[in-house]
């Protein structure tokens, strides 16, 4: 392209704004001298003799803004690119024209740039902590760096287990806290790879002389005395990505995630400032509902709190050390809760057995009987204590008949759960009666299905509020019988 020079982008380094002079304007695979004759509704890219905007590359995004002359025309800038050094400003216009040799006022946005910077100089004090906690073999092999979070991708065969993670925030931490400076500077490619501990992305290529950015120590310092081995403990990168002037602008570092991605490769995505802030509140308010959750009696209303709890922590974006925790607690929840079940269900089981032994054991002669049908006392909706007092028919007084009843609500309320069964034995079948038609003569009034075989069965139903109904309907099918 004739008389257009490769952008200066020198500036995006910098906090201001700047002017700068519209070289050439893409639309449509070509280059023009003015948008004036360009459709108003769609995007057109522009090319800068200088510029601040930062354009997508080595793992950070873009800035967006505006492209302004003062009450003539603007450009809202959405994506920046860099093409083999020239830089280009693609958006739609606001209003106006512009044409080439016009200047303009570039305005990038900082409140987008701001948290890119923390995560760009979290990123690399992350990098930093990884090396002190999983050694010297990890090499970075990808990174992004956005505005809501950062991710970072890195060698390393195993999973990084939870007290790792625990070492690397707290590492993150402590290196964020000293509000070190941080430097950055142009050194020759030859010189910057033999500063100690210097590190850089695997297979990548660099330009010489290459940007060097130290987190704490002058770039000076550092070349003065190159292989001094304390170096190592110092983060020092090759990187011409933007950072924060000092380590206090990021507040904190949260891990979010960390996942295997490939074989050997593993991805962390962590937060910082006000992001890490925010997660950490989120995590105060579910601990607190945890806690409320642990204190809780067990019951119904116990059950339903606790799958709803298991479900938003799944969701949850919080700390992974602080998730894997409240996973722990609520696993113990969780234990506690199918303990107290277990423990009710064996006591609801003898409760069943006890009552219909209780009925019918101790009685001759004519104070004998030969038929129950009835609530079982003091028995929720238990299925297996219900089935235990059939079994214990079925085993011990072969020639009773036998109709139970267990529920969850109350006689008289809609809903609730109910689980009813019945015993038909030999000597009644043979006047005809059925196990399975008493029990869906039940199930018409109850609800739900029956189901069984032989002398036995079962039904699940969904209106416990008809129990005595029920009772009424079941000995109302034994009238017809001579028992």
């Amino acid at each position: 392209m004739p008389g257009v020079t490769k952008t200066d982008d020198d500036a995006k380094f910098g906090r201001s704004n700047i002017t700068a002079r519209v070289q050439t304007i893409y639309h449509s695979k070509k280059f023009h001298t003015s948008t004036a004759d360009l459709p108003s509704d769609t995007q057109i890219g522009i090319i800068l003799d200088r510029t601040n905007f930062y354009a997508e590359q080595g793992g950070q995004e873009n800035d967006t803004g505006k492209l302004i002359i003062d009450g003539v025309a603007e450009l809202e800038v959405s994506n920046v690119q860099v093409y083999g050094g020239y830089v280009l400003h693609t958006g739609f216009m606001k209003y106006g024209n512009f044409s080439a040799g016009d200047e303009v006022i570039c305005e990038y946005d900082e409140l987008r740039r701001w948290p890119i910077r923390n995560n760009h100089t979290g990123t690399h004090i992350l990098n930093f902590a990884l090396r002190e906690v999983l050694g010297d073999g990890i090499e970075q092999r990808g990174s992004l760096v956005a505005a809501e979070k950062l991710r970072f991708d890195f060698s390393h065969k195993a999973a990084v287990s939870d007290a790792e993670l625990e070492k690397l925030e707290d590492i993150s931490t402590r290196y964020i806290r000293q509000n070190c400076a941080v430097y950055a500077k142009d050194v020759p490619l030859a010189t910057a790879r033999q500063i100690q501990g210097i590190r850089a992305v695997f297979g990548e290529t660099y330009p010489d002389p290459v940007r060097v950015v130290s987190v704490g120590v002058e770039i000076e310092e550092l070349l003065r005395d190159i292989g001094n081995e304390s170096w190592r403990g110092v983060s020092v990168e090759f990187c011409g990505g933007t950072h924060v002037a000092k380590t206090e602008d990021i507040k904190d570092l949260v891990i979010l995630e960390e996942s295997g991605i490939a074989k050997g490769i593993r991805r962390i995505i962590a937060v910082t400032g006000e992001d890490a802030h925010e997660v950490q509140r989120a995590a105060d308010l579910f601990g607190e509902r945890l806690s409320g959750l642990e204190k809780m009696a067990h019951g119904a209303e116990k059950e339903v709190e606790v799958k709803g709890v298991q479900q938003d922590l799944n969701q949850l974006s919080i700390s992974a050390i602080t998730k894997s925790r409240f996973r722990d607690r609520l696993a113990k929840v969780v234990k506690s809760q199918v303990e107290e079940q277990k423990a009710l269900q064996k006591a609801e089981m003898k409760k069943a057995t006890d009552a219909v032994a209780g009925f019918f054991e101790g009685r001759e002669g004519e104070e004998a009987k030969k038929v129950y049908v009835g609530r079982l006392p003091g028995v929720g909706a238990n299925a297996k204590a219900l089935g235990e007092a059939l079994n214990w028919v079925k085993g011990k007084s072969k020639d009773k008949v036998v109709y139970l009843f267990a529920a969850d609500g109350e006689e008289g309320k809609e809903g609730g759960k109910v689980v009813h069964g019945c015993y038909v034995p030999e000597e009644a079948s043979k006047q005809g009666a059925s196990a399975a038609e008493w029990a869906n003569a039940v199930s018409s009034v109850v609800g739900g299905k029956a189901g069984g075989k032989g002398p036995t069965s079962i039904g699940n139903g969904t209106e416990a509020g008809k129990v005595d109904e029920a009772v009424e309907a079941a000995m109302k099918y034994l009238e017809k019988f001579k028992l």
